[in-house]
């Protein structure tokens, strides 16, 4: 199991904050996930939300489960975090997908975050 980094993981809170997210913030894709972040200079904690448009997926129980596979995603992707700021993380597709893939395409996330901010 990889360390523990001084990263930790919160939930994205404040109008204020996801404001200045999406007026300042990059946007990054894969193929079924985009996100928009916001790196802080000297930040511990990376903030984050998640998204799933009742546009794609319209059944509740569909979106609820969604949103739940893409926090377990941010969850097991937390080691990984070697940068603090805001983000949201939005779903795509139209179909659910395996949680195995969410947590891969949520890493390559991350990776291109690392990239982009450097």
């Amino acid at each position: 199991m990889p360390q523990k980094n001084d990263i930790s993981l919160q939930r994205l809170r404040g109008k204020s904050r996801v404001d200045l997210l999406f007026q300042e913030g990059k946007i990054l894709h894969t193929p079924h996930l985009r996100c928009c972040f916001y790196p802080e200079v000297n930040e511990k904690i990376f903030s984050c939300g998640v998204a799933v448009p009742k546009r794609k997926v319209k059944k509740a129980v569909k979106r609820n489960r969604i949103k739940r596979q893409l926090r377990v995603a941010l969850k097991s992707n937390e080691a990984h975090l070697s940068f603090g700021g805001l983000g949201m993380l939005f779903f795509k597709g139209k179909n659910e997908i395996s949680t195995a893939k969410i947590i891969e395409e949520t890493s390559i996330l991350f990776q291109k975050i690392k990239e982009a901010k450097d």
